[in-house]
């Protein structure tokens, strides 16, 4: 019985590792930083408008386009941000870096103390290229208030 039990959790941890999204495609990196850090914008409960500016390095020879950028906070901070399904059409150049503002809406916890968290960013950017098609990158990013 325990055996059949090991058996079937492992299979089940297997299964769950292969179907784990992986970055592929070219070495493209992706960078964020908060654009408004006013910390006294955080001191109280409730929606806040936070605004990054994303960079997006593109050392290949072919031309890029980002077409959608889901954000995501990790854990407690200042506040929390749940942005999903972004649209875009943005086109990064061959061997160059992109930089533009994006503005979304998040929730300040409030308080003086929670107001000067750090905040964790995961990021999912979904890119396409002409040879090298769709492809993903993961990024994550701690921004200091």
């Amino acid at each position: 019985m325990k055996s059949a039990v090991s058996a079937l959790a492992i299979t089940i941890l297997l299964a769950a590792c292969a179907s784990t999204p992986q970055n592929g495609g070219p070495p493209v990196t992706v960078q964020i930083q908060q654009a408004n850090a006013v910390n006294n914008v955080f001191y109280y409960r409730g929606p806040v408008n936070v605004q990054y500016r994303v960079a997006v390095t593109n050392p290949t020879s072919e031309p890029l386009t980002l077409t959608r950028l889901d954000l995501q906070t990790i854990g407690p901070g200042a506040y929390s941000v749940r942005a999903n399904g972004t649209p875009m059409n943005l086109r990064i150049a061959p061997n160059s870096t992109t930089v533009y503002t994006v503005s979304v809406w998040g929730y300040a916890r409030g308080g003086y103390l929670a107001s000067t968290e750090p905040v964790t960013l995961r990021g999912t950017a979904y890119l396409r290229g002409a040879n090298s098609g769709s492809f993903v990158k993961m990024f994550s990013e701690n921004i200091s208030q």
